[in-house]
């Protein structure tokens, strides 16, 4: 792999060092940046940082992979980042705010190592330095791959073996290997570093032991012996890529982590395709990159065609990966300065590098010398001009992703950081607080969370699994489950949760912490809430004084008790509803104010909870309080001797009652209760 640079030692430090050098100062400009405006203060870009830096400590202090307790849990995205952290952790031991520095420092030399992968990668590619120094160059003025060099995430260490990975690939075709064991090590890695690279691993394979042999015409056995002669590398990559499926099986019982389940979308935005995939580079790096990489891109594959070639998987992947990520759902390139996308731009620097390279190529053909252009101008001047200008581009689009990593550092520390202490100070260490980001918050806190994404725990996801997000029916699975065990605290972005938040008296804002300006975190407030379980949209049981009742409709409806209370608007009848099965529509519920000779008062017909609660979203085991006015003009009425109240169930509009499965003959639609006021003595 490395004998272009093995034969000049000397060369190789005057190629590596120049775009080492950028590389590096950039990243301690933004660092200055960052310093001078958190009041010396660096800090994560993202509160999945902490998710990473938090089971790594765990890991390091032998609670094995989990987030709350000593619970194991698959919710690590790339469990090769941290067990780097955890290696770094166990054998320094930092203090809590010292363990992100450094998973920021760790995501930083990768960063730079990347950056020296892609350059050395592009010289033994073309055996033209000068090639890879450009990729090398436009890779480190990214502005966004540099933002993803100081988040303290895997992004930086995932693409560098991505490029390693198939630069062992080329390397292997060269030498007539379909999978040798070092491309087999380096792409299990790969896959430990983020579960895209089972893609990149899937390519190398059909390139490797059928594109190839299609090139050389061999017979199906010779393709068999090929798989024989790569038992080594499949057996390397197979031990390294199949031991966190199998551990994410035997955790939680599915192959793949947490992260993936909760978060992949699986095609349901792919109309947006064609868009995306051009949105970002474009935003980063400007046309004259994305048009020049295409060019490149096309070489690369008019190259395909010889045996002696580059291969199809080398321009495949950063297509493949782009479109990969973008069929788990679109909204995965834009969020976080598309974070799950950017390992694809050393790959697009390579390839606008190959693609002036290409120019060049084209320019010296023999039936185009009749331009007379200059040679040194062909070999020299174009290449150095578009480079000047791409680059140019490149550093003037990326100084606002710098800009924005001190932005981002302060607004973490002033929302998720904060919360934490928050927490930390007003919670028992015994109790549990649920939350939409669990990261900064639980590792700070040291609280056990319910995370209502389900990241780190799955019984969100199995709950929430047919339901869309930011609807009721979501929102109120996300409150059964807080019923099983109730969290002191519920930290939440609202809009996140527009059902939940907005149920009348369910939720008794506490504090806030907000933020303003632009950002990468969800929401502009996270408001710290008090759940009042009095008036959740479901209850564990019926209040005790409650009159009981025990009236059984069609489609598993139950009316269990109910109170009657005289109020200034009226009668106030309260409900309690137990579902033993999940309604078919969304019935009205009907109560009558009846007199001692059987003529009606007056009624109130809603569906439950005022209209809020349709019987739809009711579940097996649901116990639901439901509030009636009914409207009287004169509340003297209430003093009257044999009222009742008549009580069902009914379809709107066509007026189609349920019946009652226990229905006695002179009331098979209704339950038919004597009015018992109950009033209540404050003092």
């Amino acid at each position: 792999m490395f004998d272009v640079m093995k034969e000049n030692p000397r060369r190789t430090a005057l190629v590596l060092m120049p775009v080492a050098l950028v590389a590096l100062a950039y990243l301690l400009y933004t660092v200055h940046l960052t310093l001078d405006q958190n009041n010396g203060h660096v800090g994560a870009l993202l509160d999945d940082t902490w998710i990473h830096v938090r089971f790594a400590d765990k890991l390091s202090n032998g609670d094995g992979l989990s987030y709350n307790g000593t619970t194991l849990t698959a919710g690590a995205t790339s469990p090769l980042w941290v067990l780097m952290l955890a290696a770094i952790y166990a054998v320094t031991s930092p203090p809590l705010m010292t363990q992100v520095d450094i998973a920021i420092a760790l995501s930083a030399i990768w960063h730079v190592l990347s950056v020296l992968a892609i350059t050395g990668f592009g010289w033994w590619l073309t055996r033209r330095a000068w090639i890879g120094i450009i990729a090398g160059l436009f890779t480190a003025l990214t502005g966004r791959y540099l933002w993803m060099g100081l988040s303290g995430m895997e992004t930086t260490a995932f693409a560098t073996l991505c490029i390693l990975t198939l630069w062992s690939h080329l390397h292997d075709i060269r030498l007539g290997r379909a999978f040798s064991w070092t491309t087999g090590i380096l792409a299990g890695l790969a896959t430990l570093g983020r579960p895209e690279a089972y893609l990149l691993t899937v390519l190398i394979g059909l390139d490797g032991f059928f594109y190839i042999s299609l090139l050389e015409k061999a017979s199906p056995r010779g393709i068999l012996l090929k798989f024989k002669a790569a038992w080594r590398g499949i057996i390397a990559y197979l031990l390294l890529a199949g031991s966190y499926p199998l551990a994410c099986l035997l955790i939680d019982g599915h192959p793949l982590p947490n992260t993936f389940r909760a978060k992949s979308f699986l095609g349901k935005e792919w109309p947006n395709l064609p868009h995306d995939f051009f949105w970002t580079p474009l935003k980063d790096q400007g046309w004259l990159l994305v048009g020049l990489a295409m060019i490149g891109t096309f070489w690369l594959f008019w190259q395909a065609r010889k045996r002696d070639g580059f291969g199809l998987a080398y321009p495949l992947w950063p297509i493949a990966f782009v479109l990969g990520v973008l069929f788990l759902g679109s909204q995965r390139y834009w969020i976080n300065h598309g974070r799950y996308v950017s390992p694809a731009i050393p790959f697009h620097a390579l390839a606008a590098a190959l693609g002036i390279w290409a120019i060049v190529q084209f320019l010296q053909q023999a039936h185009l010398k009749s331009l007379r252009l200059p040679q040194r101008f062909i070999q020299v001047g174009l290449p150095a001009f578009l480079t000047i200008l791409v680059a140019g581009m490149v550093l003037e689009r990326g100084f606002y992703n710098a800009d924005q990593v001190a932005n981002d550092v302060g607004q973490l520390r002033k929302m998720h950081v904060a919360a934490g202490f928050w927490f930390r100070d007003h919670t028992a260490p015994d109790q549990i607080i649920a939350l939409n980001d669990v990261g900064a918050i639980a590792h700070i806190s040291n609280r056990r969370v319910l995370d209502l994404e389900g990241l780190v725990s799955p019984e969100v996801i199995d709950a929430t699994r047919d339901t869309e997000d930011k609807t009721c029916p979501h929102d109120l699975q996300l409150a059964r489950l807080m019923l099983k065990d109730p969290p002191a605290f519920i930290g939440v972005f609202p809009w996140f949760y527009p059902c939940l938040t907005s149920w009348p008296g369910a939720l008794q804002p506490f504090t806030v912490f907000a933020i303003t300006g632009p950002t990468v975190i969800a929401g502009g407030e996270m408001v710290i809430y008090w759940p009042m379980w009095q008036n959740w949209p479901i209850l564990v049981a019926a209040p005790d004084d409650a009159l009981p009742i025990q009236a059984n409709f069609q489609e598993g409806v139950e009316l269990i008790s109910y109170r009657a209370e005289k109020t200034p608007a009226g009668l106030k009848v309260t409900l309690w509803w137990q579902a033993h099965a999940q309604p078919n529509a969304d019935y009205h519920v009907f109560v009558h104010l009846v007199g001692a000779d059987g003529t009606q008062i007056s009624q109130h017909d809603s569906q439950p909870q005022n209209d809020q609660f349709r019987m739809s979203w009711w579940r097996s085991g649901d116990i639901i309080r439901d509030e009636h006015i009914i409207p009287l003009t004169d509340t003297s009425v209430l003093d009257q001797g044999g009222l009742s109240l008549r009580i069902g169930v009914y379809h709107y509009p066509d007026g189609r009652r349920l019946l009652r499965t226990d229905a006695q003959p002179d009331h098979p639609d209704f339950t038919q209760i004597p009015l018992v006021l109950t009033y209540r003595i404050f003092g």
